[in-house]
């Protein structure tokens, strides 16, 4: 975990320097409601109040724009249940975690060139997930993790004042099959404050 928190703070260092050079450029950073839908809903029912994002965009036109982002979203849950294993079961209080690290590359289109005004966006980010579930029972710990490729259609609102920036958002993850692991989807809402 220390590995990923460095790797974040390098992130927000090099983008916030990069957005602060760039008139065109805007960075930020979002907190994340996540509602798990398909196999992960499957996994964990519960919604997650536990995730963040770091966005850079760069407009290379007044109303469309390409850009990066990295998150963190984590789901977890408890359940009492039983887990059977070849030689035998076990009852208990079971534990249910997901941790997902979605790397994309993005690119938007905005239905207004006037960044001094609130204006809509819909966009599409493709890229790769790490994603981690694990499953926790007394001593008993059952992980399985894997890269998925994974795609995020998303739409949302730029809310700008003075040289800062509010958004808002939806954003649809689908991480596709990797090795052993299931297809892992999610829903997330995103509130996010940045610089313009």
């Amino acid at each position: 975990m220390k590995r990923l928190f460095v790797l974040f703070g390098l992130l927000l260092i090099l983008l916030s320097s990069g957005a602060a050079m760039a008139d065109n450029s805007t960075f930020g950073i979002a907190w994340g409601i996540s509602v798990p839908t398909g196999d992960t809903n499957d996994y964990i029912s519960q919604v997650s109040f536990r995730g963040m994002s770091v966005e850079w965009r760069n407009f290379y036109m007044r109303d469309a724009a390409y850009g990066i982002n990295v998150g963190w979203n984590v789901f977890n849950q408890t359940n009492d249940e039983t887990m059977f294993f070849d030689n035998g079961a076990v009852t208990g209080k079971r534990w249910h975690y997901v941790n997902a690290i979605p790397i994309y590359a993005g690119w938007f289109k905005y239905f207004s060139d006037d960044k001094r005004s609130s204006r809509f966006y819909a966009g599409i980010n493709v890229g790769s997930a790490w994603i981690e579930r694990r499953t926790e029972m007394g001593l008993y710990q059952l992980t399985n993790d894997n890269w998925h490729f994974a795609v995020a259609p998303e739409v949302g609102m730029n809310l700008p004042w003075d040289s800062f920036l509010g958004y808002v958002g939806v954003r649809y993850h689908y991480a596709f099959e990797a090795g052993d692991s299931e297809a892992q989807q999610w829903i997330e809402f995103k509130v996010g404050f940045g610089l313009d």
